[in-house]
């Protein structure tokens, strides 16, 4: 699905070259509003509810004038409008909007009047946020601030406008302060900021509604930003043929691994298996396979090791033997970052550019002995580097905060800097894929936030690129169903008491799910 930051020049271009009437436009919009808002009504077994309508001067405030005039048309609520912009200070379809107003039993609350507007949404049932939309491009501050914090504060079931006020279209960034809806009606198409925290914080549920801007604006807008969507994943899943044997599904080669941390490794290699790899080999220091529990299915590979029980540099000559006898390779987890484990990923990396022929997935200490290396190695598709926001930061030099308010440029520019592919992992993950389209995942919870998910995603996407997906398309397979693993083992067992090793049991269900 195609997310616009700015349906600004779609609007022109409907209005302008296609002749659509822009009151039209707005008509519709303030009314899809009103029907979900008399939705709620209903739903929520309501009688005669006090529904406010925060309004600012520009096209969301016209909107919500819209959706005002309609509730009160239905007659099925009693209806009180923020006016908190003068009238003076309007222009065009917003002024018209708010001057039909006045021939509707609506009660108008003119200016920041602090005593009525408190008394107002004090008294709400459901609060209709129409202050201001995606063109917002500046800290919400003063007054305007503190008319947030009050909408937030009431109490009150909050519908949002196209977006939460406050929230960045393109970012999720929190422009100083933001509404916090509980349901968003979005106009025409979705908005990245929507979709990517903190501003998906803000969303709440999110419903794209048709305003009558023609689809061919919308298919040939320029944003290369899209979510993930069960669709997607059903219709990329690989197949699982009859006349198949286990080579048929692809050979893993998994690298991780150290004496002291040996379940990432084991964690790894258990998802490769279960998404579906037919043949796991896991390479690790000798002494840290006997503290893993691993299926029977998995070979062991013991590599020579450090003193520390660490790779060794060494390992390297080991593993040449078997890498062209495998489809993808896995490495990183658990490996650390000592000085001897940056010597053997250089080394590796350098082989595998040129010697190898298969996708390889870098994470964790992978991706930390890689931010080592001076000159930074230029890589290629079928390299899927897997971050999370403090090793991107160490990938890109770059602080996490500024990172993490802009992940989907962040993202782009790891992408661009080792011409690789990219899953940028966070509350909203990202994931760079061909033509320089971005994809924002929107499955998973924050009880994912916990020691051993990043290495298991690691080896979802190992699995489903050994089975031929393409690094783009694993990429965004694998992390919709990490997402939605994580969501169903959350319902089960609750995000305080979910485990990484609970997402390759519920793997089978999150599939099951996309599936159907």
């Amino acid at each position: 699905m195609k997310l616009i930051p700015n349906l600004n020049p779609i609007d022109y271009k409907a209005v302008h070259d296609l002749g659509v009437p822009s009151l039209l436009l707005m008509e519709e919009a303030g009314r899809r509003v009103a029907i979900r808002v008399n939705r709620l009504v209903e739903q929520k077994g309501l009688r005669m509810p006090l529904v406010t309508v925060v309004c600012g001067k520009g096209n969301n405030g016209g909107d919500g004038f819209v959706c005002a005039r309609r509730l009160a048309m239905l007659g099925t609520c009693q209806v009180v409008v923020v006016n908190a912009v003068p009238a003076a200070e309007m222009t065009g379809d917003t002024l018209t909007n708010f001057n039909l107003l006045r021939h509707h039993p609506v009660s108008i609350i003119s200016g920041l009047m602090y005593d009525q507007l408190q008394d107002a949404l004090g008294s709400s049932q459901i609060v209709v946020d129409a202050l201001f939309g995606s063109g917002l491009s500046r800290p919400v501050e003063g007054p305007f601030r503190d008319l947030v914090n009050a909408i937030n504060d009431c109490g009150a079931f909050i519908v949002a406008l196209d977006l939460p006020s406050g929230v960045h279209s393109a970012t999720g960034e929190v422009m100083g302060a933001g509404v916090h809806a509980d349901y968003t009606v979005t106009f025409a198409a979705p908005k990245p900021g929507l979709y990517l925290f903190p501003g998906k914080g803000c969303a709440g549920d999110v419903e794209v509604v048709d305003i009558g801007i023609p689809p061919s604006l919308i298919e040939e807008d320029p944003s290369k930003i899209f979510l993930i969507t069960p669709k997607m994943v059903q219709t990329r899943m690989p197949r699982r043929k009859g006349l198949s044997h286990k080579y048929s599904y692809g050979t893993v080669l998994v690298i991780a691994g150290s004496r002291d941390m040996p379940g990432a490794a084991a964690m790894t290699a258990e998802a490769t298996l279960k998404a579906g790899a037919g043949l796991v080999i896991l390479a690790c220091p000798g002494s840290s396979f006997s503290r893993m529990q691993l299926s029977s299915e998995i070979i062991c590979l013991s590599l020579p090791e450090t003193e520390e029980g660490v790779i060794a540099p060494e390992a390297f000559d080991t593993l040449k033997k078997v890498w062209n006898r495998v489809t993808t390779i896995a490495f990183g987890p658990g490996m650390t970052s000592q000085p001897s484990a940056v010597r053997f990923v250089e080394r590796l990396v350098e082989r595998l550019r040129y010697d190898y022929h298969g996708n390889v997935v870098i994470d964790a200490d992978g991706l930390n002995c890689l931010s080592a290396l001076s000159p930074i190695p230029q890589l290629s598709h079928r390299f899927i580097l897997t971050p999370h926001l403090g090793e991107c930061s160490r990938l890109l030099n770059m602080e996490t905060v500024a990172i993490q308010n802009n992940l989907l440029a962040a993202c782009q520019r790891t992408a661009d800097k080792f011409k690789a592919t990219v899953i940028l992992k966070s509350a909203s993950t990202v994931i760079s894929g061909s033509n320089e389209r971005l994809w924002i995942n929107p499955t998973g919870n924050p009880g994912m936030a916990t020691a051993g998910s990043g290495d298991v995603l690691t080896g979802f996407v190992a699995g489903f690129v050994a089975q031929g997906l393409t690094p783009d398309r694993a990429s965004r397979v694998a992390t919709y169903l990490h997402g939605l693993a994580g969501d169903k083992a959350a319902e089960a067992l609750t995000q305080y008491c979910l485990t990484a090793t609970d997402l390759i049991h519920y793997l089978p269900q999150a599939i099951q799910q996309v599936s159907q």
